[in-house]
């Protein structure tokens, strides 16, 4: 009993093998390298040759296979050792270009901006001030050019008058009296005579006069008294007294002198005026050189800052089209390397299999060969199909 069961099973397992064997000659029948070799050794095998040299050419080709396989393990492992060094290349020039970077903007950003930002601010504020000075000082000298101007408008007035208050005197004194020489040579003072043509004389230049001040701009009062006068030296017959008019050349003499005194106090105001002018000019020239200067050199230090910001800038354009041709290139040898990565994978599963292939088919030479015929001529009966 125990006989047939160990029979029963050897033939279940010769069985199970002969099955695994023919799945083997099908799949490798299926490749096309596997049924290259399938023909050619089905043309061994009509020819009744031995299959020495055949064994022998396939374990020349799975030697040969080991063989290329080693020497593309070795290319792969030095163009992907090359591949290494210039994706590290890349990424140390990228790395230096964005510390650069980095730094350039920081710099930027930091430090340039915010130093323009106050030199702007600073050429602004002074431009301003040189501004304003330049306003004040225009200001004063137009002011001082206006007062100058009242004061020799006074001046002339001051003098106008004073000129007909003495002709007038004149007119007065030269007619109050006179003296003549009798005889013997002894002076004698004749009667005072002042006559009607003398008297229309002073009315016409006081009456002149009085319209004549009566344009003035600052001395209004001289027009009525001038009037006056005309008025007084229209009267004849007052001024037939000595007495009356040595009063009206007294009132003349009082007149011309209080003008003097005003005319002095005019002048010395306008002194005093003058004096005060030129101490706020001086200051203000003085303020508006200091601004002046200021703003100067606050223009030529913004100037000499943007010069360094654009210098700056065109570093960061430089350094950032450095990064980005650096970071092309980088990918494109990454994606070579990649490529050539799956080009080895490819070509290794491949040869694997079509060495795995070759060392299976002499596996089935040697330990399977009745096997193998009959599959190959089966394929043959069936129409190239097992």
């Amino acid at each position: 009993m125990k006989t047939i069961i160990f029979a029963l099973a050897l033939i279940v397992l010769a069985s199970s093998t002969q099955a695994d064997v023919i799945a083997t000659i099908k799949k490798i029948d299926q490749s096309p390298f596997g049924r290259t070799l399938f023909d050619t050794i089905w043309l061994e095998l009509q020819t009744g040759d031995p299959l020495d040299r055949l064994l022998s050419t396939l374990t020349d080709l799975e030697d040969r296979y080991v063989a290329e396989q080693k020497e593309d393990d070795a290319k792969n492992q030095e163009y992907q050792g090359a591949c290494t060094v210039d994706i590290s290349a890349f990424d140390k020039d990228l790395a230096e270009s964005n510390r650069k970077k980095i730094e350039l903007e920081a710099r930027l950003e930091g430090q340039l901006y915010p130093q323009r930002s106050i030199l702007e601010g600073l050429v602004a504020q002074k431009t301003a001030e040189v501004k304003g000075y330049q306003k004040d000082l225009d200001e004063l000298d137009a002011q001082r050019a206006e007062e100058h101007e009242d004061f020799e408008e006074k001046v002339l007035e001051h003098q106008e008058a004073t000129a007909i208050i003495a002709e007038a005197r004149r007119l007065f004194a030269d007619n109050i009296e006179h003296e003549s020489f009798i005889q013997k040579g002894k002076a004698t003072k004749q009667p005072h005579k002042f006559t009607k043509d003398v008297a229309n004389m002073i009315q016409k230049h006081f009456t002149t006069s009085a319209k004549k001040t009566a344009k003035f701009q600052h001395r209004k009062g001289y027009s009525k008294l001038f009037k006056a006068f005309a008025t007084i030296a229209s009267k004849v017959e007052q001024l037939a007294d000595a007495g009356a008019v040595q009063k009206i050349i007294d009132l003349a003499d009082e007149l011309l002198a209080k003008i003097a005194d005003s005319l002095s106090l005019l002048r010395f105001a306008e002194d005093k005026r003058v004096e005060a002018y030129k101490k706020s000019r001086n200051f203000i020239v003085i303020s508006l050189n200091v601004a002046g200067t200021a703003l100067a050199n606050a223009i030529s230090d913004l100037a000499s800052l943007n010069d360094i910001i654009a210098q700056v800038e065109a570093s960061l354009d430089t350094t950032e089209q450095r990064i980005e041709n650096v970071s092309a290139d980088r990918h494109d040898r990454f994606t070579q390397c990649e490529e050539a990565v799956q080009d080895y994978q490819d070509a290794r599963s491949a040869r694997t299999s079509d060495r795995d292939v070759v060392s299976q088919t002499i596996g089935l030479v040697n330990k399977e060969l009745r096997t193998l015929r009959e599959q190959l001529a089966m394929r043959q009966q069936a129409g190239e199909e097992i």
